[in-house]
């Protein structure tokens, strides 16, 4: 899962291919291995749960399948060691091929944290390691507990933190390349074979046509709890799209593109004479937003002066 994880933030993809499928083999191996425990009469069973219970190493040395435990280890070790090296080969590649100058930072960022993941994943190999070399000494590794007996933990639990802490500390990275995307290109090398070129789609027009026709026809600023979750969903675009194309289409955030479309609405309002009814406060509500506060200073913001100010102008003109 941490290969495919690597993989699919660096090259945009969403969902597992069917030949993916086979890294789901030694799963199905190690099921069918102890499908004789899951089919053991009920007495049987529950002498060896008794026996786990009383001492709890059996967990590891006890053979309940046609592949014994010891060789369940070396396996694992040799699974970890491989989907690691060829994690770490993709973060390599990456960064050795391609290249974007209008978002390298944002490709770095990436590719630290990646490198981050690979070596916490890592850890979890250092911990198989030294289990295995426990058990290989035959130093019992529940029932009597010394540092040397927690050094397996201790990887796995150090790499969780860093996970969590990393995460924690850079929430940004989990966008990952939202902008980039690939396209096929022929290769002259090897005949009926293509390569995956990157490159940053800059043609938003049919995405933009998308954006006005929604917020101009259906009004969903009107909603004062209007997110861009639902922006997204209803638009049928990913969130990280949507929000890049108001940034730098629009030249908004999110909140300000919203309520940039509420002040429009109340001076729409405003140009009907409907100040002779409401106060322009109640018509910032009807638009859409949530407090009188919050109306004056995304007013401010975005037209360089008060409601009650303008409006007055307005009149006068």
């Amino acid at each position: 899962m941490g290969y495919l994880y690597t993989r699919a933030v660096l090259y945009n993809e969403k969902k597992i291919k069917a030949l993916d499928l086979l890294h789901f083999l030694p799963f199905i191996i190690v099921t069918l291995n102890y499908l004789s425990y899951f089919l053991m009469p009920i007495n049987e069973k529950r002498k060896l749960v008794i026996d786990i219970i009383n001492n709890l190493d059996l967990l590891y040395k006890n053979n309940s399948g046609f592949i014994t435990e010891t060789n369940l280890f070396l396996l694992r070790i040799f699974q970890l060691s491989i989907y690691i090296f060829f994690q770490l080969r993709l973060i390599l590649k990456f960064k050795r091929v391609y290249k974007v100058e209008q978002i390298e930072k944002q490709i770095k960022d990436i590719l630290k944290w990646l490198k981050i993941f690979a070596w916490c994943c890592t850890a979890n190999l250092f911990a198989w390691l030294s289990l295995m070399i426990l058990v290989i000494l035959n130093i019992s590794i529940f029932n009597n507990w010394g540092f040397i007996n927690l050094i397996p933990l201790i990887f796995i639990v150090t790499g969780f933190f860093v996970i969590c802490s990393y995460l924690l500390t850079h929430p940004y990275i989990l966008n990952g390349l939202p902008f980039v995307k690939y396209k096929p290109k022929e290769s002259n090398l090897v005949e009926n074979k293509s390569s995956q070129i990157l490159y940053i789609s800059e043609n938003f027009d049919a995405e933009i046509q998308k954006i006005n026709e929604y917020f101009e026809n259906e009004k969903p600023y009107l909603n004062k709890n209007l997110s861009i979750i639902q922006v997204a969903v209803a638009l049928n675009m990913p969130i990280r799209e949507l929000s890049y194309i108001l940034n730098n289409h629009y030249h908004f955030r999110f909140t300000d593109f919203v309520n940039d479309y509420r002040i429009k609405y109340i001076i729409n309002k405003i140009n009907e004479s409907y100040l002779v009814e409401f106060t322009i406060e109640s018509i910032g509500l009807e638009a859409g937003f949530s407090s009188k506060s919050g109306f004056y200073k995304s007013f401010k913001k975005l037209y360089k002066t008060t409601p009650s100010e303008y409006f007055n102008k307005l009149k006068t003109e």
